[in-house]
């Protein structure tokens, strides 16, 4: 089983320097599986970036003001891709590890960023010992072998 971050998912939905390693890596593994703290970062990253880019939002409060303005609607194609992907590529959701304790001791051991400490945690929870991802910060957790693209 490898947990799947959210930069390779966004990696694959973009067309960046990393999209062809992140798109071959998830098609040919089938074992995956992810968390809803994934998933939410994807979409709120994914549609912050596609705001910018077609309506020049350049910070939290005008994207979130466009959001309050406008609603999903000029993203919901894209949203709506982000779950048919997960889904027909059968990524399972595994639980989020709701252990604050944990999660914070794994935010200060391994000088993780929140999000990062909670995805180590939610691992760790679920026995995961691989995490498919582009960030190093992960190299830094004893007990998660980051996968090689």
């Amino acid at each position: 089983m490898i947990f799947i971050d959210t930069n390779v998912f966004y990696n694959a939905f973009f067309d960046t320097k990393f999209s062809n390693s992140a798109r071959r890596f998830i098609d040919k593994n089938h074992k995956l599986v992810t968390s809803s703290t994934v998933v939410h970062e994807l979409i709120l990253v994914s549609v912050r970036d596609l705001c910018e880019e077609r309506y020049g939002t350049k910070n939290h409060t005008s994207f979130k003001r466009f959001i309050v303005d406008n609603g999903y609607g000029p993203f919901e194609k894209e949203i709506d891709a982000v779950f048919r992907f997960i889904d027909a590529r059968r990524i399972s959701l595994v639980p989020v590890n709701d252990d604050m304790n944990h999660w914070r001791e794994t935010m200060l051991k391994y000088r993780l960023l929140p999000y990062d400490a909670l995805i180590a945690s939610t691992c760790f929870r679920n026995e995961i010992l691989k995490i498919a991802t582009f960030d190093r910060d992960f190299r830094r957790v004893d007990f998660l072998e980051v996968v090689e693209f």
